[in-house]
């Protein structure tokens, strides 16, 4: 389960248009693909259509694609029985039926390889997948909200994402905007992460930016997005 939801700050026209999708698009159950740079908050979005839907208090589960290698993300996707591979000693349920009735999170997405998005694929369309060793399927209701910071329609082109499984994933797209093109954002997100930081930190009458740094933080072109201001 999650901990508390952090609320989407900005005052931007994007920002402003990704909450009102989000009104509309939570309870439809669609599959989504959330866009952007890396770090201005991909997660934070996937996890408030989560607690705007019907399926809020249901499991919500996030696995990074590119942090696993091939082999280990497809028995952690799909789990595995005892004695499917060396070291499978006892029977282990994968993130799509820990996250039955709820949501996961395929963050990183575009850098899942050909072969497992197929088998992804297979999921989607069905709604049932066999675990590794096993001959019998396994029926889910799971949400599937992806991420990435990959522009998926170039992958397409030069190969390396399937063109079938970007249509079946891309039903609702949201797009973030670098925090560079959207500087009416960085001052609502200083004060938002001054008063959290104040709060754990019992500074809470002391901590404070003078209008210089203010400024100062403003003209910055922040490469790492939303992250970047938080840290």
């Amino acid at each position: 389960m999650l901990p508390k939801i952090p609320p989407i700050i900005g005052v931007s026209e994007n920002i402003r248009s990704i909450k009102e999708l989000i009104t509309h698009v939570a309870d439809t159950g669609l599959n989504v693909v959330i866009s952007g740079e890396s770090g201005v908050g991909k997660e934070i979005v996937a996890q408030n259509l989560y607690q705007h839907s019907p399926r809020a208090g249901k499991p919500f589960i996030k696995i990074n694609c590119a942090a696993l290698p091939e082999g280990l993300l497809e028995s952690e996707l799909f789990g595995y029985e005892p004695g499917a591979f060396t070291g499978a000693g006892r029977k282990k349920k994968g993130k799509f039926e820990l996250a039955n009735g709820g949501v996961l999170l395929l963050d990183e997405i575009g850098d899942m390889s050909l072969p497992l998005q197929s088998k992804l694929l297979h999921v989607l369309q069905g709604g049932s997948f066999s675990p590794l060793g096993s001959e019998k399927d396994v029926n889910v209701d799971t949400w599937v909200i992806a991420s990435t910071n990959h522009e998926l329609d170039k992958n397409i082109i030069n190969g390396t994402f399937r063109e079938d499984l970007y249509y079946r994933l891309n039903i609702i797209k949201i797009q973030i905007s670098p925090l560079r093109t959207r500087p009416e954002d960085i001052l609502p997100l200083i004060d938002y992460y001054l008063k959290i930081y104040s709060t754990e930190l019992n500074r809470e009458n002391s901590l404070h930016l003078d209008n210089d740094m203010r400024q100062s933080l403003m003209a910055y072109h922040w490469p790492g997005n939303v992250r970047e201001l938080q840290n």
